[in-house]
């Protein structure tokens, strides 16, 4: 017993010597590597970057140089003095940029990854100029750059201002919710003409369930008159209460066609949501087939507010417009066109028609 007793001890302080041995390793590790740091000039501000597709809205000099000005780096910092935080989320806040990860390596470089956002399509409506990126995103004309995409036009109004940067969605989102908000605090708003209902009813009550007492000593002549005046206040007291009724009921019937209206609202923000979630999907088919990315030159939209989105595309090919009417079934409608292509126009000739309609699923009409 005492023999294996003492092996459970010698065991146990070979793990605790173990365990001091690898603390003290890293302490001094990290000791050596804070020396290094407080000792170390930055070497270099290397920026890589990936994405953004055949024509990105930045570069390696336009990412260095916009994290420069922003008076993260230079040549005579010292390593410690570098921060990494405030460089991610400078890099991030270029619009172009979809990811940052920036670390310093032992050998004091300051290392940038990005991802650049691909734009799939120039927004150019009245008052608008913008690109809209393969993930949804919006974002602004980049100064001396042009991506070579399809270019937006038409009479469509979207939900977002001319101004916005940002995800499409999140304008949706925070619509819906900003509506929900208002139906919650007009639903709260009738709680007190609820109250003044009561109220009414109970001021109504109160006058109908007094009683008129003959006193012992009264006069018949008396008690008429104020039998008389007490029906008379009854007759008065429903006048007011249903007057006061019909005003009370008004107003709750007032918040509720302002409720009613912004349900509508958010229904009509829900199918724009949808409709541009159906055009980004149309867009980012376009820019993943290389017939169709080199077919289509200008997409012309329609729609916005109350009304739904509607799509039609000037072909590279022939001298027509191609209107696919709602943005539905889209995949569908490019696949009949497609076909029609190949067995229709190559045989009628290109310049046949000047109009091409495929509004109706599975219908291909030409004039």
């Amino acid at each position: 017993m005492k023999g294996e007793m003492g092996h459970k001890v010698m065991r146990w302080m070979g793990y605790g010597a173990l365990l001091a041995t690898i603390l003290a390793v890293v302490v001094l590790a990290a000791v050596l590597k804070h020396e290094h740091s407080s000792a170390q000039f930055v070497h270099s501000l290397d920026v890589n970057v990936s994405g953004g597709g055949a024509c990105p809205l930045a570069d390696v000099e336009s990412i260095n140089h916009w994290i420069r000005e922003h008076g993260l780096y230079a040549e005579s910092m010292k390593v410690e003095s570098v921060e990494v935080g405030a460089i991610e989320r400078t890099t991030l806040s270029h619009s172009a940029v979809a990811s940052a990860n920036a670390f310093v390596n032992y050998e004091g470089s300051v290392i940038v990854d990005v991802e650049l956002r691909t734009p799939i399509a120039r927004l150019r409506i009245d008052g608008y100029d913008m690109y809209i990126t393969e993930d949804g995103f919006l974002l602004p004309i980049v100064e001396d750059r042009t991506a070579a995409v399809p270019v937006i036009t038409g009479g469509y109004k979207p939900l977002f201002s001319s101004e916005y940067t940002g995800y499409a969605a999140q304008v949706v989102r925070d619509s819906i919710a900003s509506l929900e908000e208002h139906i919650e605090s007009l639903e709260a708003a009738k709680l007190p003409y609820y109250r003044q209902l009561d109220t009414n009813d109970s001021e109504l009550r109160q006058v109908i369930n007094d009683r008129v007492r003959k006193g012992m000593f009264m006069s018949k002549e008396e008690y008429k008159i104020l039998f008389e005046d007490y029906e008379r206040r009854k007759v008065s007291a429903r006048e007011r209460h249903t007057a006061k009724k019909r005003e009370i009921e008004a107003a709750i019937a007032e918040l509720g066609r302002q409720q009613q209206e912004a349900r509508m609202k958010q229904h009509l923000v829900e199918s724009a949501g949808d409709d541009f979630e159906a055009l980004l999907g149309f867009l980012k088919g376009v820019n993943n087939s290389k017939f169709w990315q080199a077919e289509i030159v200008q997409i012309m939209l329609d729609g916005g507010d109350a009304e739904r989105m509607e799509l039609r595309f000037v072909p590279r090919s022939g001298r027509f417009v191609v209107d696919l009417g709602m943005v539905t079934e889209l995949d569908g409608k490019l696949a009949d066109l497609y076909r029609f292509y190949n067995k229709g126009l190559d045989k009628l000739g290109w310049d046949k028609y000047s109009h091409i309609s495929l509004r109706y699923e599975g219908q291909v009409v030409c004039r």
